[in-house]
């Protein structure tokens, strides 16, 4: 994410990696009614009315490890009916973190000569997420990890899509024809 983006983003909270001891410290996060709107629209939901985060941050050398749920209670609009609905989610988060340079370097370390090796392994743990510049930012972790929780598709608990009853279907050409030779 660019720097530029970064500072565009509705909510933020900061915390120096410095600062985060080996013993697990807890962040509370709690965004102000008056950037509910702005979460809204970064979101693409109809309103935001609560927005809380509550993480555990824990440091052992470069490696920092970050555990916490979100709660979010929202509005958004149905597929079907094009209504605005209420949706409460509850997120858990489980990350860890190293240096930026960290993880360019055992990148690098396993690229070799320019050659390209892809190798997915299943149920394996997800990488390391980047420290920038020494700092992360719980705020742009939360509406990240909010944003992949919500329904691509929601719909309001009872919404049906009814099919329209078609309408008479048009006459093939075969009986228009049929029908224009008997009239000889």
């Amino acid at each position: 994410m660019s720097s530029a983006s970064k500072d565009a983003l509705p909510l933020r909270h900061p915390v120096r990696v410095e600062t985060i001891t080996l013993r697990p410290m807890t962040f509370e996060l709690t965004a102000p009614q008056s950037d509910f709107a702005a979460i809204a629209r970064h979101l693409g939901v109809a309103s935001v009315e609560k927005l809380t985060a509550s993480y555990s941050l824990s440091r052992n050398g470069d490696r920092v490890k970050l555990e916490g749920k979100i709660g979010a209670a929202l509005h958004q609009i149905c597929v079907v009916s094009l209504e605005a609905f209420p949706v409460a989610l509850t997120v858990p988060v489980k990350l860890d973190f190293l240096p930026e340079a960290e993880i360019a370097a055992a990148a690098g370390a396993d690229q070799g000569e320019g050659e390209i090796d892809i190798e997915v392994l299943l149920n394996e743990e997800d990488p390391p997420e980047p420290i920038v510049d020494g700092v992360i930012d719980l705020g742009a972790i939360t509406l990240e990890f909010l944003a992949l929780a919500l329904d691509p598709y929601p719909r309001k608990p009872g919404a049906s899509f009814d099919e329209l009853a078609p309408e008479a279907a048009p006459e093939s050409p075969f009986a228009a024809l049929a029908r224009l030779k008997g009239e000889e």
